[in-house]
């Protein structure tokens, strides 16, 4: 067993489970497109091609990127929010609303200064040449040619920028597709400020009915990735009324309370462990649900056997395919998340020092992992293969040399993940931590502008 980083006196798991969802994403990132078979459903047809233990849950989570940023939304509602709901409960308003003002300036830059450092490091390499992998139609930056005229890749550098940063509209994200989450993350995280402000004067059964509208509110429009950060916000919440509750219950009351009601608490606790397990283990189901399958000739893709729920409870008319999966994948999160919380043996591992370290490097991993791959990886492909048959990896794959394709991939796998480790490594240390200093002198400098 993995020794842990520190005492678990906060909640560190969470840092340990984005930083694994975030290991998934670049996982999903790297052989989505490239291998097939998981990514398929253990009922697809023909039987021969499938039926395999990782096409099912729960072996199925180390491909469940699409889900693994529900994950994201879901633990950045709950973070952001727990110290300003403690300092809400225990603390003065004027120190919450001094508080709340410093997140919404630090919670901004804290995002924005890795990805436009990101970026430009991208368009860079995009420039130099580096890039062997080629983009889908309508991505990257199609007037941009590498040791070309700059002024396209400056301005394709510019639109991604002002992408990002735009709270409103959709994005236009070129080089970096994956940061669509960015301008999400910001939203989301603006929503949820905003709903704290208003209702911190407002009593708790108002507060929680508020929110809860608010959240059904976001899944029933089909904005699955809002409802995951009010639900994130609503444990916050709940973690917060029980910890303020249990600070002011005087310990003699609580030393009668456990007297004389000891068995039935016994009983009552048991029997919401068996329902936190049942419902975690739905909520694993859901969140390992393969993505919808596009047929020639079709307008919508399939939905496999996996999803046998939709027939019994019918997705809302205006959502579509995209909507019902996200939804699906989003209430999947919101459930795993929820138990979690209770449930201390599915919390332990994420505070290992594995863990830990993936959380630590968590943005920086998804922020670099896609550069990494289209600069590594069809050139380590065709190198591997190279070096073990004298033949490139794409003849190999044509001709089904299954055995061959497989060891590439392992082998490639492993020396793209250590270059994409260290490469976090190093944009958390130098980049993610600076951006934190940074938002703290904006902060200090707005403050001083009278």
């Amino acid at each position: 067993m993995t020794e842990k980083l520190v005492p678990a006196g906060r909640e560190i798991w969470l840092d340990g489970l984005r930083g694994t969802a975030a290991l998934i994403v670049a996982f999903f990132h790297l052989t989505t497109g490239s291998l097939a078979m998981p990514y398929r459903s253990f009922w697809d047809s023909p039987a021969s091609e499938n039926r395999h233990l990782i096409q099912i849950a729960p072996l199925r989570v180390v491909i469940a990127g699409q889900a693994m940023v529900d994950i994201f939304f879901v633990v950045s509602g709950y973070s952001i929010s727990t110290g300003l709901i403690k300092l809400r409960n225990e603390g003065t308003m004027s120190d919450f609303y001094r508080k709340l003002t410093s997140s919404v300036v630090r919670r901004i830059f804290r995002l924005s200064f890795p990805v436009a450092v990101m970026m430009l490091i991208s368009h860079v390499l995009f420039y130099s040449g580096a890039y062997n992998l080629e983009f889908g139609e309508g991505q990257g930056c199609p007037e941009a040619k590498p040791w070309g005229s700059p002024i396209p890749h400056i301005q394709c550098l510019i639109r991604s920028f002002i992408s990002i940063i735009n709270l409103q509209s959709g994005q236009e994200l070129t080089l970096n597709n994956h940061f669509w989450t960015i301008p999400v993350e910001i939203r989301g995280s603006m929503k949820v400020y905003l709903a704290l402000l208003g209702l911190s004067t407002v009593g708790e059964q108002a507060r929680f009915l508020v929110l809860g509208i608010l959240a059904i509110r976001f899944g029933w429009n089909g904005n699955p990735e809002f409802l995951a950060f009010f639900a994130g916000l609503l444990y916050a919440e709940l973690d917060g009324r029980r910890k303020h509750r249990d600070l002011q219950l005087t310990p003699t009351l609580s030393g009668w309370n456990e007297k004389k009601y000891t068995t039935p608490k016994v009983t009552k606790s048991q029997l919401a462990t068996v329902l936190r397990y049942l419902t975690f283990a739905l909520g694993f189901y859901l969140i390992c649900l393969p993505v919808p399958v596009w047929h020639e000739g079709d307008t919508t893709p399939t939905f496999s056997p996996d999803w046998v729920f939709l027939k019994v409870i019918r997705p809302l008319p205006w959502w579509d395919w995209e909507i019902k999966m996200r939804t699906w994948h989003t209430i999947g999160a919101i459930m795993v998340v929820g138990c979690m919380r209770h449930l201390r043996p599915l919390r332990a591992p994420f505070e290992w020092r594995t863990a830990q370290f993936l959380g630590h490097i968590s943005f920086s991993l998804y922020l670099c992992h896609q550069t990494v791959y289209r600069i590594l990886l069809n050139r380590l492909l065709n190198w591997t293969s190279l070096a073990f048959s004298g033949i490139n990896y794409w003849e190999a794959k044509w001709q089904g040399r299954d055995g061959l394709v497989f060891l590439t991939w392992t082998l490639t796998t492993v020396m793209i993940g250590t270059v994409s480790m260290l490469g976090s490594r190093y944009l958390a240390n130098s980049v993610d931590q600076k951006s934190v200093s940074i938002g703290f002198r904006v902060e200090k400098h707005l403050i001083r502008m009278q």
